[in-house]
């Protein structure tokens, strides 16, 4: 009987101090990483632990969107962090950044953040993160979910074709997946366990933001607001000047750009 290659295999111990990867968990296709790392979560796994799928049937993004990607071509992963109560909001900005950071040296492409969660390269979504949390016996938890397209190929994808790029289509030619994987988790390791990457981490992370001074629609459920993009709060949060003048702190919507008007 064949036996699929784990690729990932050997990614365990990257370095002794390493909390990001001392644990790793990988299947050739779940439902849902998230939802296998929570129900390890839940029967008090240590923190660091990494589950890692080929494929996933029921992956899910923000907005309750599903994340399209073939068997074997693409990175989908979530990790069990356990931050402190103070820290439990920029979750979301470890994972981001932490992507972006690696993209780097895997492209000439200048990679961007959309906020609140995509990193983007060309205009386009490379990689996003669905961060949730819970408690347990353990105490609180959190799990960042993230997808990145590495060797995806948006053209057999025609409903994500004019959204979506991947490392495969910004460099021409396949990309290791190992590699990506390897230089992503040492990533979200220094900047999770650095007392001084953490201190940076919002300022670092928004520097990137290409929404920040962009006149923007920002829509979550059956709300709307409309204004100007000014900065982010030291979570993370998006700071919308409206057209009253009211400054309105968002944690979470879809935001879409308001193009200037040419006349």
């Amino acid at each position: 009987m064949s036996e699929r290659f784990n690729e990932y295999e050997g990614l365990e111990s990257l370095d002794d101090r390493s909390v990001v990867g001392r644990r790793i968990v990988w299947s050739e296709s779940t439902e849902s990483t998230n939802d296998d790392a929570r129900l390890e979560a839940d029967a008090g796994a240590s923190e660091g632990l990494v589950v890692v799928a080929d494929l996933q049937t029921k992956g899910r993004g923000r907005m309750s969107r599903t994340w399209t990607s073939m068997m074997g071509r693409d990175i989908l992963f979530s990790v069990l962090l356990r931050p402190s109560a103070a820290d439990l909001p920029k979750m979301p900005l470890v994972a981001g950044l932490a992507v972006a950071r690696t993209l780097d040296a895997f492209t000439d492409t200048p990679i961007s953040l959309k906020w609140p969660n995509d990193v983007r390269a060309n205009n386009l979504k490379i990689s996003g993160s669905l961060v949730e949390s819970g408690s347990s016996d353990a105490g609180y938890y959190a799990i960042l979910g993230t997808g990145v397209n590495v060797n995806l190929d948006a053209a057999v994808h025609p409903d994500i074709l004019e959204i979506a790029t991947s490392l495969r289509t910004l460099n021409g030619a396949d990309v290791s997946r190992r590699e990506v994987m390897r230089r992503l988790l040492s990533e979200m390791d220094q900047i999770y366990t650095s007392t001084e990457h953490m201190a940076t981490l919002v300022s670092d992370w928004s520097a990137r933001l290409e929404t920040i001074g962009q006149e923007i629609d920002v829509r979550w459920g059956d709300d709307f607001l409309h204004g100007l993009a000014e900065g982010v709060d030291d979570t993370g949060r998006l700071l919308l000047r409206d057209r009253d003048g009211e400054v309105h702190r968002l944690e979470a919507g879809e935001v879409t750009t308001v193009l200037a008007d040419p006349s």
